[in-house]
């Protein structure tokens, strides 16, 4: 299977659904993960559950997170993602959040590497697509673990690895370790992705020279900036008017993706994300406040609108350039 460059968007759960992952397909991005699914059956026919397996026509390959513990349960999600159109299966044994680990799921798996290879080589058995895994350093900083489990998945049938360069311990915190996805990099002969605080070209180029990986996968970075993708290929940043209308453009679709009342909610983060971005944290607690779709449009129009009018009158107000006849 042949992506369509070397930089990934990474999947995280409550951000990188359909509105998101549409913005930074446009904007360039290689590869992207759905929303992490749990693979308990009971829940397949969640509006969760079905919202975060959405497809988006225009991005290839459709690939699908999927997280959970029992082998043959995961096998029979991941024959019903492929059933429904998913090209690609990635599995989750990297995720630190309690709720997850506290089911023996994510990266608390980093403790059995045996269930990582039954797991892994379970669910490539049963499709007959690509099967990758996200996964960390190790439980702790100092241990080599994640180095073994990629080893355990590559044998297992893993077609690519994504490593982030943290512990289970670390979650989301302290300086990545990108020494420990150097050592992944070396031991496969399948690709491997290196992933933590990547935010913009100078850290993705620190990241692919210290890791030695074959590309990179952006996480929390692109939340608020999905045209860093657009960035990182070299096409520039857009300008400050573009990129509210972009904010604009993304508000929309998260109403009309989730419904006005689910949408108001889910628009805060990232409006959030975006303002803060674009140094204008002191507007978050306003927009906060807003509590209805027709607020949040209006209150970011009228932003957009007076931000845009600001910049002209700038341009106005510019003296002409003083020109002297010269005489030689």
């Amino acid at each position: 299977m042949q992506l369509r460059n070397r930089i990934a968007l990474a999947p995280m759960a409550g951000l990188t659904d359909v509105p998101f992952r549409t913005l930074a397909w446009r904007f360039g991005v290689g590869h992207m993960v759905s929303e992490m699914v749990a693979s308990k059956l009971d829940l397949w026919h969640t509006q969760k559950s079905q919202l975060r397996r959405e497809a988006l026509p225009c991005a290839a390959p459709t690939a699908v997170q999927m997280a959970g513990n029992e082998p043959a349960v995961m096998a029979e999600t991941a024959r019903r993602l492929v059933d429904e159109g998913a090209e690609l299966i990635d599995i989750n044994f990297g995720c630190p959040a309690k709720k997850v680990c506290r089911r023996a799921a994510g990266s608390a798996l980093l403790g059995d590497l045996d269930r990582v290879a039954a797991i892994v080589e379970t669910v490539a058995t049963a499709v007959a697509v690509p099967v990758t895994i996200k996964t960390r350093t190790g439980l702790v900083v100092d241990d080599r673990i994640g180095a073994a489990a990629v080893r355990a998945a590559e044998q297992a049938g893993a077609r690519m690895v994504v490593m982030h360069g943290r512990s289970r311990a670390c979650k989301f915190a302290g300086a990545v370790r990108f020494a420990a996805v150097a050592e992944a990099s070396r031991d496969l002969s399948i690709p491997v992705l290196a992933n933590g605080d990547i935010d913009d070209a100078q850290s993705a180029v620190q990241a692919l020279e210290q890791s030695g990986a074959d590309g990179i996968m952006i996480g929390r970075g692109a939340i608020g900036q999905p045209w860093i993708f657009q960035e990182l290929a070299g096409a520039g940043t857009p300008t400050l008017a573009q990129r509210l209308h972009i904010m604009c453009e993304h508000l929309d679709h998260m109403h009309r993706f989730y419904g006005l009342q689910q949408g108001v909610r889910i628009a805060r983060k990232h409006i959030q994300a975006y303002l803060q971005r674009l140094d204008a944290a002191a507007l978050v607690p306003e927009f906060m406040r807003l509590d209805t779709a027709f607020a949040q449009v209006a209150w970011l129009s009228a932003l957009t609108e007076a931000t845009i009018l600001e910049q002209q009158q700038r341009v106005k107000a510019k003296p002409p350039l003083a020109v002297n006849s010269l005489s030689c």
